[in-house]
């Protein structure tokens, strides 16, 4: 189990900031793709916003999301 002090330290970390910045540039290039080509393909565009949704959700990742608790 990641301690609160644990999962905070690794939020702040130049590797993560650095991984979350690549998410963010892709939740963008993803939008602008999904802007260019909605409605020719209905199914992939379902799978681009469950992708978009699921790097949304890295983005917003929180020590409680992962089952932690306070100790």
């Amino acid at each position: 189990m990641v301690s609160k002090e644990e999962f905070i330290d690794w939020k702040k970390s130049s590797i993560t900031e650095a991984v979350f910045q690549g998410v963010a540039e892709r939740i963008k290039e993803g939008m602008i793709e999904l802007s260019h080509t909605a409605g020719e393909d209905s199914g992939m565009d379902r799978f681009k916003c469950g992708m978009l949704a699921a790097y949304r959700n890295i983005l917003n990742i929180e020590f409680e999301d992962m089952g932690g608790e306070d100790a």
